[in-house]
């Protein structure tokens, strides 16, 4: 039966709504108020079609997606649809209820993504369970129709793609299996095989959905190789039950090339293959169901004794912020998880995207941050990297064979300009020491101890007064003497000192930051730069002071610059800066825990929770936007949100 409490519409209205999102390959959303509004897409916003409907007496009514496939280049027609009633977004589900005179249609999208179940959470799988009621007490001749298009599994247009069968599934893939033979930034994946776990499913015409009759779309020959963008191929399943369960999953074949070995993803660690991953996951969806229902739950329940708005921008963040990493493990059987810059640059296992989102995985596995920091202290102890700061990246997704950030360039002086030393080098050391805290293992930094006296060593040479160069806000470009960049490389001093009980770079932190806070006083707070004494900018690095227990900075530091923030609070949120009106979420979150003021968190939270719902940009949610109008600057999909969980950590 339907859970009538999921009847009530929801005033939240998520800039887009995660359907499945596994990966940053297999990651569709809607972009739409209504789920039958428009074509489901990938977090690129190419799309990436689904289609659900249920055929009531030999009529086809869409629930999911649009009635039928095209060139792009159209405008639609009517077709028949069933009212949408609710949306609702939990951390790892999502629910709609539709609703007409005849029936009621529930449609749950579950992608488990379970920090504390790393089984389950790296089968790259996602369901779709459906229940349906008749209303008019009439006999009525119901079925529910799916279909997920080859779309889904191609990058280049002009592709072809093939069709297998095993007992439990129907695949599709590129005809040209080149696997991990491309990186890039908003792409999407040309090679492994998208699969639908029913041995019944069918290969359909997606541009002759209007034809179904007698409970059968039109189908096409599997056994021939199709051009997509011709014929429209979908695999799809028409099912006669009430009630039922769509599972999807995505063959990648090869997960990550790691400098020069191709890593399977990290399922194989438990199963023997593919295969017998998605048997267990089709066996196993009611125990899932109920795991997720009650992670769900008790993130909710947390995040709502911060308020109401932050549950609603927590749930609706979640799988994004999950989703958009990668879990393997190396020849050594050590984890790895690499996150993708989504719709920045495509790199792979960036450090600056690595620390802004480590709140989330702290509080629910830290030996996952471990796992992201764990290849750039490999790469940085190659021969590769030649520079004595932490490096950037390890290359561009799916390929982490050494950085590219910069290496665009020729000239040695321009790729050193392009470089983030005390960035990289102060998140290593902050996040390090975080993982330590929050219970994560230390062997991670034992095993990299001379390579972090390095790093640390480099910020007490460099890090105090940084000289003109980049930091993890690179959009705005190179600055010098960077007040916030200060804070940072006084605490990875600290942090190195933390980590290995060495007293004198504890020593060190301390005497910089008694001497920061002198210079870096401004005429209301601190200063963006240590010589202009009208900017100001938003000090969330300071926060680890407190997080961690440093306690090197004076609480009149934290409450001078909440003061400063709530006088240049707008619309959206505050200014990252005096410079321009763009913030970002994730820093703005972290502001709020620099004193307990209640009354300035939520002032943040309304505006994030406005941003959101107002926001003309129906993308996955940008972390990067004006702080006086509701318009993305730019970003998307950016695990970076994870900082969002600041707040519960």
């Amino acid at each position: 039966m339907i859970d009538n409490k999921n009847d009530k519409n929801k005033a939240f209205r998520p800039s887009a709504v995660p359907l499945v999102t596994v990966d940053p390959y297999f990651s569709i959303w809607s972009m739409c108020d209504k789920l039958n509004d428009g074509v489901t897409s990938h977090w690129t916003g190419r799309r990436n079609p689904m289609t659900a409907g249920v055929v009531i007496d030999n009529k086809l009514y869409i629930l999911m997606g649009e009635l039928e496939a095209d060139s792009d280049r159209r405008t639609y027609g009517y077709y028949p649809i069933i009212p949408q009633k609710s949306l609702e977004v939990t951390p790892t589900r999502t629910i709609y209820v539709f609703e007409n005179d005849i029936i009621k249609v529930q449609l749950v999208f579950t992608s488990p993504m379970l920090l504390d179940n790393l089984k389950v959470m790296s089968r790259p799988v996602s369901y779709i369970e459906y229940d349906i009621e008749t209303l008019d007490n009439a006999e009525h001749d119901v079925s529910f129709y799916f279909d997920i298009s080859a779309e889904c599994c191609i990058d280049d247009r002009e592709a072809e793609v093939e069709f297998k069968r095993t007992d439990i599934s129907l695949s599709c893939g590129n005809t040209a299996q080149n696997v991990l033979h491309k990186s890039g930034d908003s792409v999407c994946i040309d090679w492994g095989y998208l699969h639908i776990a029913d041995k019944n499913a069918k290969v359909f015409n997606g541009k002759k959905r209007c034809s179904i009759k007698n409970n059968y779309a039109e189908e096409l020959d599997e056994t021939k190789c199709l051009s997509v963008f011709d014929s429209y191929p979908c695999i799809g399943i028409m099912k006669n039950d009430f009630h039922g369960v769509i599972t999807l999953a995505y063959d990648d074949i090869k997960s990550i090339e790691y400098f020069g070995k191709q890593l399977d993803g990290y399922y194989k660690h438990f199963y023997s293959g593919f295969e017998e991953m998605l048997k267990s996951a089709i066996s196993d969806y009611d125990t899932v169901k109920q795991m997720c229902i009650k992670f769900d739950n008790s993130l909710m329940d947390e995040a709502r004794n911060i308020s109401d708005k932050y549950e609603k921008i927590v749930s609706l963040t979640y799988r994004q912020v999950v989703a958009a990493h990668k879990l393997v493990e190396n020849t050594d059987g050590e984890l790895l998880f690499f996150s993708k810059e989504c719709h920045s640059n495509g790199c792979i296992g960036t450090l600056d995207i690595t620390y802004p989102s480590a709140p989330l995985f702290l509080k629910y596995n830290p030996e996952l941050v471990n796992a992201m920091l764990r290849p750039i202290l490999f790469f940085a102890q190659t021969d590769k990297w030649q520079y004595e700061f932490a490096p950037h990246d390890i290359g561009q997704y799916p390929l982490a064979n050494g950085q590219v950030y910069g290496y665009e360039k020729t000239n040695p002086d321009d790729i050193l300009a392009m470089q983030m030393p005390v960035e990289e080098c102060g998140n290593m050391l902050i996040s390090l020491y975080a993982v330590i805290k929050y219970g994560g293992n230390r062997d991670v930094a034992d095993k990299n101890k001379q390579i972090l006296k390095q790093w640390a060593d480099y910020l007490v040479k460099y890090g105090y007064d940084p000289g003109e160069q980049l930091c993890t806000d690179d959009f705005a470009s190179h600055m010098a003497h960077n007040c916030n960049l200060s804070i940072k490389a006084i605490l990875g001093i600290a942090a190195y000192g933390k980590i290995f009980s060495d007293k004198n770079y504890v020593d060190i932190a301390e005497e910089y930051a008694k001497k920061w806070q002198l210079e870096s006083k401004g005429k209301q707070a601190s200063r963006l730069a240590f010589d202009n004494e009208d900017s100001w900018s938003l000090k969330y690095n300071i926060i680890w002071d407190k997080l961690l227990g440093i306690h090197i900075f004076d609480d009149e530091i934290f409450e001078k610059e909440i003061q400063l923030y709530k006088e240049k609070m707008n619309a959206y949120g505050i200014p990252l800066d005096c410079r321009e009106d763009y913030t970002k979420m994730d820093w703005l979150f972290w502001t709020t825990v620099m004193t307990d003021d209640k009354e300035y968190t939520n002032k943040v939270i309304d505006s994030v929770y406005r941003f959101i719902n107002e926001t003309t940009d129906r993308v996955p949610v940008t972390d990067w936007y004006y702080s006086s109008i509701p318009r993305m600057a730019s970003f998307q999909n950016r695990t970076v949100l994870g900082g969002i969980f600041v707040n519960i950590i």
